[in-house]
C-alpha cells in the first residue's frame, strides 16, 4: 500500500469488534484500538511491518493483557481463601466451543497448509525447518503459513462471548 496507515483505517472495525470481544468493559474498546494503532505506526517508523494489521491484532492482546496487570495491582492481592484459580463454568464452555470451530475449520484446510502451520504453531518448528523437513523453500512456507492465517481467521470469531454485552 502506498498510504503506510491505509491498513488503519480499513481495519478499525475488525480490531474493535476482536477487542470488544476480549475485554469486560466495552467502553474501553476504543482506547485500547487507538494505542494499538499508535504503537504499530510506531514501530512502522522504525521496521518494515509485512502485515500490519495482523500484528495490531497482537498489539491490542498485549495492551488488554497490561491493563489487566495493571487493574489487578490496582485492585491489590485476593484473599486467597476465597480465590479460586479454576475458570468459570461459561469460560470453560466458551472455550470448548471456540476451539471445535477452530479444529473444523483446520482440519478443511488443504493438507499441505494444515501440516504447515500445525508445524509453526503447534510444534513451534522455525520456517527453515519446516522448510526443510518438508522439501520447500521458505517462501512457499510463508505463503502457505499467510494462507492459514487468512482462512482461520473469524473461524471462532461470530461465536458470541458469554456476558459481553453488544455494541453494534
Amino acid at each position: 500500500m502506498s498510504d503506510p496507515i491505509a491498513w488503519a483505517v480499513e481495519g478499525r472495525t475488525r480490531l474493535l469488534t476482536y477487542v470488544r470481544k476480549r475485554i469486560r468493559e466495552p467502553e474501553q474498546a476504543e482506547d485500547i484500538v487507538q494505542e494499538a494503532i499508535m504503537r504499530v505506526i510506531e514501530q512502522e517508523g522504525r521496521q518494515v511491518i509485512e502485515q500490519p494489521l495482523a500484528y495490531a491484532f497482537r498489539v491490542a492482546d498485549s495492551v488488554i493483557h497490561n491493563r489487566g496487570r495493571r487493574t489487578a495491582e490496582e485492585v491489590g492481592p485476593v484473599d486467597p481463601e476465597i480465590a479460586c484459580a479454576l475458570p468459570l463454568a461459561d469460560q470453560i464452555l466458551d472455550y470448548r466451543q471456540r476451539f471445535d470451530r477452530f479444529q473444523t475449520a483446520l482440519s478443511r484446510l488443504p493438507a499441505q497448509r494444515r501440516a504447515v502451520f500445525v508445524e509453526r504453531h503447534i510444534e513451534g518448528k522455525s520456517r527453515q525447518q519446516i522448510a526443510e523437513e518438508m522439501g520447500l523453500s521458505i517462501e512457499a512456507v510463508k505463503k502457505h503459513l499467510v494462507r492459514a492465517m487468512i482462512d482461520l481467521d473469524g473461524c471462532i470469531d461470530d461465536l458470541p462471548v458469554r456476558g459481553a454485552r453488544r455494541h453494534d
